[in-house]
């Protein structure tokens, strides 16, 4: 597995993908996912959460998801997936439901803090004994940092010591499947949301508030890159020379993984 992380705007998402493509003209199985992929194997966006009671009570509501259900239980609590289901889709109180109960990416947790930690890192477990049947590379994109840290600073104001339990507790999920994790970097934080809120017009990526913002979220992310178990590289962008941090990411590859790319 090869994650790559960093703040918007690093080039994540584009060399995660050319990595995978890389990959791939080598001969290689590979699946590349970004964040808000379909279908993503280790996500949890557009998963509906219930507890036990709640799910009975939705069920009586909407009899038709008992049978079209593909709701993923987990002691007492269950997550019913809803992206593309055209069943859910059509009926516009039942989707609305589904939406207010949003796991994650939402902006208004419907789990405790207790709650999404658990079922967010027994899903990486489920993904990781799935992923243990195949031979193929799984190149991810902000999933394993951004996804979680985003999640756990906005919505629950959680300690460092609180998001470090949790990506730890990911990371022992996925250890067997030997892991490299890529984290891309620019100097400024300041100037690296100004740019990107530039090129992508969107103006609150540059607010002072979403600034620190980021400044906090590298600074625990950066401390979390010597904890981990698997081996992690820090690949600084100062020049936006794509071209040069993608021949880092491949030599880091090759320094760290069984697999010969060349």
């Amino acid at each position: 597995m090869i994650l790559v992380e960093g703040l918007c705007g690093t080039g994540k998402s584009t060399l995660a993908e050319r990595l995978h493509q890389y990959l791939v003209q080598q001969g290689k199985s590979s699946c590349f996912y970004d964040e808000g992929a379909e279908g993503h194997p280790a996500s949890l966006n557009w998963h509906a959460f219930f507890r036990e009671e709640e799910y009975k009570q939705f069920l009586e509501r909407y009899p038709i998801t008992a049978n079209r259900s593909r709701a993923i239980k987990d002691g007492s609590n269950y997550l019913l997936p809803y992206r593309g289901v055209k069943e859910f889709s059509e009926l516009n109180a039942l989707y609305a439901e589904l939406k207010s109960r949003e796991l994650c990416w939402t902006d208004s947790p419907s789990a405790t803090l207790s709650e999404l930690t658990y079922l967010v890192q027994r899903h990486w477990a489920r993904f990781a004994e799935l992923a243990s049947t195949t031979d193929t590379i799984f190149v991810l994109e902000a999933v394993f940092f951004q996804h979680q840290i985003h999640d756990l600073l906005r919505h629950y104001e959680a300690s460092d010591s609180q998001i470090e339990q949790h990506i730890h507790g990911i990371a022992n999920q996925i250890s067997a499947m030997n892991p490299v994790l890529i984290y891309l970097t620019q100097p400024s934080v300041r100037e690296q949301q100004v740019w990107i809120s530039s090129i992508r017009s969107k103006p609150h990526f540059a607010t002072e508030h979403n600034i620190k913002f980021m400044e906090n979220r590298k600074r625990i992310e950066l401390g979390l890159l010597d904890a981990l178990p698997f081996p992690t590289h820090a690949i600084e962008n100062m020049n936006l020379d794509w071209e040069d941090v993608f021949c880092k990411m491949v030599c880091a590859m090759k320094d760290e993984t069984e697999y010969s790319l060349r």
